[in-house]
């Protein structure tokens, strides 16, 4: 019952917020955040842009009047989008429901100074600090610094304090859709799991933590208990996690060695590595539950135990064209865009391939 009323008020200021000028956005920001969907955050930022620019021309009447008009039919449409985002809200999200209503909750009073003028930087230092995220704190330094600055130069000229207050009041928007996500990622974090922004495909496993084998909850029989047409299959499978493992010990001191672990790209690759590795077992084990289980051959068994080893050849296959890309541009001393927009494009094929192996 709770959950049913929280999801009817969340779809009512949803709504709300559409209809609501300088706002109109945030609804999608919050939505995107919570679903981490990088499209549907990049939406509702889309709907702000008119009312940030608005901001920074506003003493520039003709220009400040375009904007407006922008901002307005930025509305109109985000009420569209709106309403057909209604049907989205009722849709499972599967993995993610869990991480955010998990075991574990933390304090989230530093939300409360997003809201507040002067101090809309506050929270993020908070959090930041407290999570030992430095970009957190970073980003939170800089729409105070903001502030600061228009307090320095109060007495400077109006033409100038103007301008600095314009990028106060933008700074603060900013601040409030950041947080939004900060919030999120904050909340995931709680439950195991380190997120990267704009993700909503795939569960995160810790980044600083080996990702653990899915644990069998079928004791192992002896070998020779096995159906000898099954033995291959046993042989097989092992072959397989050694293969697993090997290149998984490869990709992660890649990784390591590549990125930096406060960066984007680090955390994106090892939310990559961490779900292959948690698939891939579940399946080997899967199927070794089978082949140690089955009381005689069946061509049922036998079809299905193969199913599962094609998983796990495809999920290796997948992590080595990974491995290979991040070979290739180890030895850069800075990767360029386009090189790292192609490795995340690689990289989110292969999230798209695990997802059919569940």
């Amino acid at each position: 019952m709770t959950k049913s009323l929280f999801s009817t008020i969340e779809k009512v200021l949803f709504m709300i917020i559409a209809f609501i000028p300088f706002i109109n956005g945030l609804g999608f920001v919050y939505i995107g955040a919570k679903r981490f969907n990088e499209n549907w955050i990049k939406e509702g930022l889309i709907y702000e842009m008119p009312w940030l620019l608005l901001f920074l021309f506003v003493y520039h009447e003709n220009i400040a009047y375009i904007f407006v008009w922008l901002g307005l039919i930025g509305i109109l449409v985000s009420i569209i989008r709106s309403l057909m985002f209604l049907s989205k809200l009722n849709e499972p999200v599967g993995d993610l429901e869990y991480a955010l209503n998990g075991r574990k909750t933390s304090s989230s009073y530093w939300v409360i100074f997003s809201l507040i003028l002067f101090l809309n930087g506050v929270g993020l230092m908070i959090v930041g600090t407290k999570r030992n995220v430095q970009r957190w704190v970073r980003e939170g330094v800089v729409f105070e610094l903001i502030w600061i600055l228009y307090i320095v130069l109060f007495n400077a000229g109006e033409g100038l304090r103007n301008f600095i207050i314009s990028l106060a009041i933008i700074g603060w928007l900013l601040s409030i859709a950041l947080t939004i996500i900060v919030y999120f990622e904050e909340k995931r974090m709680d439950n195991g799991g380190t997120i990267p922004y704009f993700d909503n495909t795939i569960e995160e496993t810790p980044i600083n933590a080996e990702p653990e084998p899915v644990k069998n909850i079928i004791m192992e029989s002896p070998v020779s208990e096995i159906i000898p047409q099954f033995m291959p299959y046993n042989t097989q499978i092992n072959e397989l996690k050694d293969e697993f493992n090997h290149k998984e010990e490869n990709i992660t001191n890649l990784i390591n060695n590549r990125f930096n672990k406060e960066e984007l790209s680090y955390e994106r690759f090892m939310a990559v590595i961490g779900n292959c590795h948690k698939i891939f077992y579940h399946q080997a084990d899967s199927a070794s539950s089978i082949i140690q289980l089955a009381p005689e051959y069946s061509e049922r068994l036998d079809e299905s135990v193969k199913g599962k080893i094609s998983i796990l050849e495809s999920i290796n296959d997948e992590i080595n064209h990974l491995l290979e890309e991040l070979i290739l541009h180890d030895g850069d001393e800075k990767q360029s865009d386009e090189d790292l927009k192609e490795m995340f494009s690689n990289m989110d094929n292969l999230i798209n391939s695990v997802k059919d192996y569940r």
